[in-house]
């Protein structure tokens, strides 16, 4: 028997270049960023008051497209192109249900008073962690320090624990001060 180029050698180069362009293309795709969508959503309510939702205005019955409210929503980098008139027929995108009208001057007055105590409750919370770390480090280090509890002594304390607590025993007391006057302030509030 005669043992010479066979049909397959010549072939198997030319699937093995297509597999790889083929793998190349698919991996071009994976890698590729997506393309933004644009979606234009329509809100309706039908007579029992059930809120629908869909993309194409003629799913709307008729006696309900009047009262649809149009909705974009687009991808946050894209820019939205300018829009043109709806046709004749289809009712201008009014604001979201959820948009919030203008609020009066005691109104935001109230809003800005409530945030204002929100923010000094976590000052406060904030602060007694603070308190409470610190805490925490000096009784861990008086510990490691005691005869009582380490009568060997035999617990090495770091240079930079103690650095710590001798850094911690000189704030705390101004900590404590503030802890004071937030708590007062926020009791004055209430």
């Amino acid at each position: 028997m005669e043992t010479g180029p066979s049909r397959t050698g010549s072939v198997r180069p030319a699937r093995l270049t297509l597999a790889l362009l083929g793998g190349a293309a698919f991996l071009l795709f994976l890698l590729s960023p997506p393309a933004p969508s644009r979606a234009d959503i329509y809100r309706w309510e039908d007579s029992q008051g059930t809120v629908h939702f869909t993309d194409d205005i003629t799913n709307i019955p008729s006696q309900y497209r009047k009262n649809s409210t149009l909705l974009i929503r687009e991808a946050p980098s894209v820019v939205p192109p300018l829009q043109a008139a709806p046709p004749a027929g289809i009712p201008m995108a009014s604001p979201p249900p959820n948009a919030r009208p203008a609020l009066s001057a005691q109104e935001q007055a109230t809003l800005d008073a409530a945030r204002e105590k929100e923010d000094l409750v976590s000052q406060v919370e904030q602060l007694k962690a603070k308190i409470a770390a610190k805490e925490k480090h000096i009784s861990a280090v008086d510990a490691k320090r005691s005869l009582a509890v380490n009568p060997l002594r035999n617990r090495f304390v770091d240079q930079a624990d103690l650095d710590l607590y001798d850094k911690y025993q000189t704030e705390l007391p101004a900590d404590r001060e503030r802890l004071k006057e937030l708590e007062s302030r926020l009791t004055s509030r209430k």
